[in-house]
């Protein structure tokens, strides 16, 4: 009897663990607004006079994780990627920013980068003056969330009346399940060229790839960049048939896309903390790598 009671308690047990591991979230897509407490919504857009450090969203702009990492995009004329560093592979953003400081470690993690006047964490803008710009004021800005599920979340941006661009903009951001990979699909003509960018924080290292045959590469940089400060990687990976060419200025490594090509790149965060974190250089080299191989394999 003895027996019989281990074996159902066990095999209780694996199956009550892996109902739970088949029903959990694994990837979410978050619009918090301040004037709500906090409430999330499917959609929003912002007033007319809207600007830079208006208390309307709880963290500047929608989010979107997976089971490793977080990102958050400021909806407005930054248009930057930030980056939240997770610690649990719990889904975290609907508590983010609800009373407390995410600028803070807390037991989920918190923000890790610092953006500045650059693209951030592959964030797209302009080329400008020969030099990465972010892509600058619109008339008003929304957001949408197109998916949430467990598999994958898609939330939707749009720059109404452009400044610099002369038009509207539109952008899609999704995520997958157990991935740190983000896709990015422009759409929209830009009177300028559109770039996308990573933020440049001394003693960091660079990393490039751009072959002239067609097929994926990357920009990246890993070292001591996060706010802890320990080691954060950051990269965008592209077709070499959208891209014109690399460059840098004082903010940003980044890329310019050819004109006639809407954009549809991804990029990535990976933070040394998390569960499964890459820790050092050699690791982040091995990643780079083989997540080309990935995208060779899986990719539109």
């Amino acid at each position: 009897m003895l027996i019989i009671f281990i074996i159902v308690m066990v095999f209780g047990c694996a199956e009550k663990k892996k109902a739970t591991l088949e029903n959990s979230t694994h990837t979410q897509v978050d619009i918090g607004l301040i004037t709500k407490h906090g409430q999330s919504v499917d959609s929003i857009t912002t007033p007319l006079g809207y600007k830079v450090g208006d208390k309307l969203i709880t963290y500047e702009g929608p989010g979107w994780e997976s089971q490793l990492v977080g990102y958050r995009l400021y909806l407005d004329g930054r248009n930057a990627i930030d980056v939240f560093g997770k610690k649990t592979a719990d889904m975290i953003l609907q508590q983010v920013g609800r009373g407390d400081d995410y600028h803070k470690m807390r037991p989920w993690g918190m923000d890790i980068l610092k953006v500045g006047a650059s693209l951030g964490s592959g964030g797209f803008g302009v080329l400008e003056d020969d030099q990465a710009k972010q892509i600058g004021p619109a008339r008003y800005y929304s957001a949408k969330i197109l998916r949430d599920n467990p598999q994958r979340s898609k939330v939707e941006v749009v720059h109404r009346q452009s400044q610099k661009c002369s038009g509207d903009i539109t952008a899609r951001y999704s995520i997958g399940s157990n991935t740190r990979l983000t896709r990015v699909e422009v759409g929209g003509r830009c009177r300028l060229p559109l770039v996308a960018g990573l933020v440049k924080h001394p003693k960091t290292k660079h990393f490039s790839q751009l072959k002239k045959e067609t097929g994926w590469n990357y920009i990246a940089r890993y070292g001591a960049q996060s706010l802890v400060p320990d080691n954060l990687g950051l990269a965008i990976f592209f077709k070499s048939e959208d891209v014109v060419a690399l460059g840098q200025d004082e903010d940003d490594d980044y890329i310019i896309f050819k004109n006639h090509r809407n954009p549809d790149y991804f990029f990535a965060a990976t933070w040394e903390q998390e569960p499964s974190g890459i820790r050092d250089v050699n690791e982040f080299e091995n990643w780079l790598k083989a997540t080309l191989l990935e995208l060779a394999k899986t990719s539109p």
